[in-house]
């Protein structure tokens, strides 16, 4: 039996959407600007962007979770408590924004009673609301003052950064006919530029000729192919029905991506730490970030003795038979039945610990050297070494005498 004929398929060319309009909201682009700024330390280049943060650290805040299917990710939930998510700019971002609508330092709040905080930090957080002020404010001005939010892929985004492409093209549609010279445009969250001159043409390959491609799309060798970029954006169709823009453009002077420079250099180890979260005391290392949460995890469900033959609890669940018995209100709950109902027990412990911890802190600590620890309100808590790979144990509050009782409590 003969088949229909099946109805040709075409696709639609989708083509840059109608710029955004003002007004242009600072939250609705300081994740990306914070991505740019750490991205340019990090190794990228950008003009006038020097943020006094070293390579490693940049990179470590734009680092993604490194095992994002790890399935215990899913028991912690979507929450934006405890340790931070990776990436760690985006929950940075977030914190500075929310201080810049505040127009302060939130402050230490991230305390446990009886463990002592650095004093000197006081003073700092002080003198961090002033950069806030100043740096904020003239992030809000610049964002307020632009009237058109675009967005151009790569390479061409660098290119108009660096000011090699002066010129950029768009059909002639929505409000990209509202353009004008004058008009402040803020490309990718991160650029401003200001419109000199526009040029309306009947066809991208007529805008190149006249405008050149050294101007309009550097590295180009033809028109031809040339066009095949557009063409990726536009169909020829919508070319001639609705002619060809050539935008004009210049740097402007102020720029988001330097007073987001100056604002983290200014907040420097310190500053950034606390916006994540970090405690800050005697024997803090300034420059190390939580690790992600999938190590933490990965590493307390490790085999305590793997080569032990009939031997299944798991490094949190050995360290959870110490401490179950030292806490008078059975804050660790009930640590019974198999080595499966066991290690279960234990991850849930390590769950709350990650997700309601209030105190964290990368410090040097006897005998391990450099530890990473969380703790709850309560006192509670638990380490691992510094970059998580490895889980040492679960902590009781802190009590003068502590020691010479066991912990106990």
């Amino acid at each position: 039996m003969d088949r229909e004929p099946q109805a040709a398929v075409t696709t639609e060319v989708s083509g840059p959407q109608s710029p955004g309009v003002s007004p242009v909201r600072l939250a609705d682009g300081i994740e990306e600007l914070v991505r740019v700024t750490l991205a340019a330390s990090g190794g990228e280049t950008l003009d006038g962007c020097d943020v006094l943060l070293s390579r490693d650290y940049c990179i470590g805040l734009l680092q993604d979770e490194p095992n994002p299917t790890d399935p215990h990710l899913n028991d912690l939930g979507n929450v934006c408590g405890g340790v931070p998510v990776y990436p760690l700019y985006k929950h940075l971002a977030r914190a500075i924004e929310r201080c810049i609508n505040s127009g302060t330092f939130p402050g230490t709040t991230n305390f446990v009673a009886s463990i002592p905080l650095d004093e000197s930090l006081k003073m700092r957080e002080n003198e961090w609301s002033k950069l806030i002020l100043k740096e904020g404010s003239e992030l809000l001005k610049m964002f307020n003052a632009v009237e058109f939010d675009l967005h151009v892929q790569e390479p061409f985004f660098s290119q108009l950064r660096a000011g090699l492409k002066t010129v950029e093209g768009r059909c002639a549609t929505g409000d990209y006919n509202r353009i004008i010279p004058g008009s402040l445009l803020l490309f990718n969250k991160c650029l401003l530029l200001e419109v000199q001159d526009v040029r309306r043409y009947s066809s991208f390959s007529e805008m190149l000729q006249v405008e050149t491609l050294a101007r309009v799309l550097p590295g180009v060798k033809t028109i031809e192919e040339g066009v095949k970029i557009y063409r990726k954006f536009y169909t020829e169709e919508k070319e001639k029905s609705n002619s060809v823009l050539a935008i004009s453009v210049s740097k402007a002077a102020s720029q988001p991506y330097i007073s987001m420079a100056n604002l983290l250099s200014g907040l420097s180890y310190d500053g950034v730490g606390s916006f994540l979260g970090m405690t800050h005391t005697v024997g803090t290392v300034p420059d190390a970030l939580p690790p992600p949460r999938s190590f933490l995890i990965s590493s307390s469900m490790n085999p305590h003795r793997p080569n032990v033959k009939g031997c299944s609890l798991t490094d949190a669940a050995r360290a959870l038979a110490k401490h179950v018995n030292r806490s008078s209100d059975g804050w660790w709950g009930d640590f019974n039945g198999s080595d499966s109902r066991k290690n279960m027990l234990a991850l849930e412990v390590i769950n709350h610990l990650i997700t309601n911890c209030c105190w964290m802190n990368v410090h040097l600590i006897h005998p391990y050297d450099c530890v990473f620890e969380i703790r709850v309100h309560e006192g509670y808590g638990a380490r691992w070494s510094k970059y998580g790979s490895k889980f040492i144990g679960f902590l009781e509050p802190y009590t003068e005498g502590g020691f010479l009782k066991g912990w106990k409590h």
